[in-house]
């Protein structure tokens, strides 16, 4: 999807209230995960040792993507209990399958840290992976009795400045619905080969 459709969207969403602004949000992240996993699942593991444009290889951006949402999930349960800033908001309480909680100090650390976990990694481990947070996060934010609007609105407010210049202050659930979205959308798109006809 092309930056400035994305961005405008969110922009248009952002500003309605918050039970009209569920649908189209989920309809805008069924339509970018669709897009998201047939980039994936069509993904070889040759493709996944190419280099991005950023000097990781593919499969480090997917994997890269699909721990940012595993951190989410994790956040997105914080939110079903009522926590109004989840840890993911300072970048503390990542839990690893083995149960250790890693603190990171900034979004760079994090990413560092996963890129060389994912250096290790098979490609379809990273896929298998991709696949599955990718997958349940849109399972997590497109069920109303889940995150419902009510509980993504009782998080407090976030002031998330846009590429496009515009500053959009708006609950960390939603904000975290939507830089989710962004990451597949737009971040790392064109590593992808994800279409951008809008």
């Amino acid at each position: 999807m092309k930056a400035d459709i994305f961005y405008q969207r969110i922009v248009e969403i952002a500003g309605q209230s918050p039970n009209k602004r569920y649908a189209p949000l989920t309809d805008l992240h069924t339509d970018i995960l669709s897009r998201y996993l047939n980039a994936i699942r069509t993904m070889t593991s040759k493709d996944a040792a190419r280099v991005s444009m950023d000097g990781r290889t593919l499969g480090q951006v997917v994997g890269h993507i699909a721990e940012w949402e595993r951190f989410t999930i994790l956040a997105a349960g914080e939110m079903m209990a009522g926590v109004g800033w989840p840890q993911i908001m300072s970048i503390s309480g990542y839990i690893e399958p083995d149960g250790r909680t890693l603190n990171f100090t900034n979004g760079d650390d994090f990413n560092a840290y996963q890129a060389t976990k994912h250096a290790t990694w098979p490609w379809q481990r990273i896929q298998e992976l991709a696949i599955r947070t990718a997958t349940t996060l849109h399972v997590l934010f497109a069920q109303p009795t889940l995150l419902s609007p009510q509980c993504l609105e009782q998080t407090r407010v976030y002031e998330w400045y846009l590429p496009n210049g515009v500053k959009l202050a708006v609950p960390v659930g939603w904000y975290l619905w939507m830089v989710t979205l962004e990451q597949e959308a737009v971040d790392h798109a064109d590593d992808l080969g994800l279409d951008d006809d809008g």
